[in-house]
């Protein structure tokens, strides 16, 4: 998702990591993961880092510029021509 300028927030990842664990049958949907699990997943890949976000003034000069701008469109158009949303408006 970083690479479509998008970051997720810790309750986020939690989220997405406990629907995951309840597909794969680790868990069921009255015991989600908790922000202990978040703490040891980040201390198990020291590479992710968790960000504050700046300021907005800041935030937006960085996405104004051509390429990303550029970037954002062509990942909008390989996610709808992935998906075979290309004809479908809603």
């Amino acid at each position: 998702m970083a690479e479509y300028g998008y970051g997720y927030t810790r309750k986020e990842c939690i989220d997405i990591a406990s629907d995951y664990a309840v597909q794969l049958g680790k868990r069921t949907k009255d015991n989600p993961l908790s922000l202990k699990w978040i703490y040891g997943f980040l201390k198990r890949w020291p590479e992710l880092k968790v960000l504050k976000p700046r300021a907005l003034d800041h935030a937006r000069a960085k996405m104004a510029s051509r390429e990303t701008i550029s970037n954002l469109y062509h990942n909008l158009k390989e996610t709808l021509t992935k998906y075979e949303m290309t004809d479908k408006p809603t």
